[in-house]
């Protein structure tokens, strides 16, 4: 069923993109395997983990082994390319920048995707369907910069948060107009990719108070 497929790749590419964000996140604190395995597993389950309890459901991460292999190779790839480019030139990769903020990106939208359609399936309003994206899209990042004593990058991003926002009430605008599953979730991770791409890019900000 492509409905099916659809949200299982969202789920694979969300995983292993927060896994990678989180992952180097722990590398750039020059933290063991260990430490960094945590990161990368903490930025790419703990925002699912939060949405099914909010829902009263078993964590799927706790019945489906696919996410933590997900995860894993995740952080595989973090350390792998690391390891690899400081044998070349330089690191691949440095965690602040655009690489890492653009495969955060990608985790970000998979993840609005997946916390949506969890809301509307659950029968939740508006505001319920834009929670569970949300918690889904960020949760796991708010509780990797917590961990190494960071303020989260959701707090001081440049349109980080309003992306995953505006990604859930497409799709929820969409589900209630009975578009199908399929092109709901491509127009969701689509609209909140390219927003928080655009924000990279074009330094977009909220305003401030001062």
């Amino acid at each position: 069923m492509l409905e099916e497929l659809i949200f299982t790749l969202f789920a694979a590419a969300g995983t292993i993109a927060f896994a990678i964000s989180g992952s180097l996140k722990g590398i750039r604190y020059n933290l063991d395997i260990l430490g960094i395995a945590v990161l990368g597993f903490v930025t790419a389950l703990a925002g699912g983990l939060i949405r099914d309890a909010l829902l009263h459901q078993t964590p799927v991460a706790f019945i489906d082994l696919m996410p933590s292999v997900y995860a894993a190779i995740g952080c595989l790839i973090a350390m792998l390319s690391v390891r690899i480019s400081l044998k070349i030139v330089a690191p691949l990769t440095h965690p602040e920048s655009r690489t890492f903020l653009v495969i955060d990106a990608i985790g970000l939208a998979a993840f609005t995707v997946l916390g949506a359609r969890m809301g509307a399936y659950a029968g939740l309003n508006l505001f319920g369907i834009v929670l569970l994206a949300a918690i889904t899209g960020v949760g796991g990042g708010v509780l990797r910069d917590v961990l190494v004593a960071e303020v989260p990058l959701i707090l001081k991003a440049d349109f980080y948060a309003t992306a995953t926002i505006i990604g859930a009430i497409v799709f929820a605008l969409l589900y209630w107009q009975s578009w199908g599953l399929p092109e709901i979730m491509l127009a969701t991770f689509t609209v909140t990719l390219v927003l928080r791409l655009l924000a990279i890019w074009r330094h977009w900000q909220l305003p401030k108070l001062q």
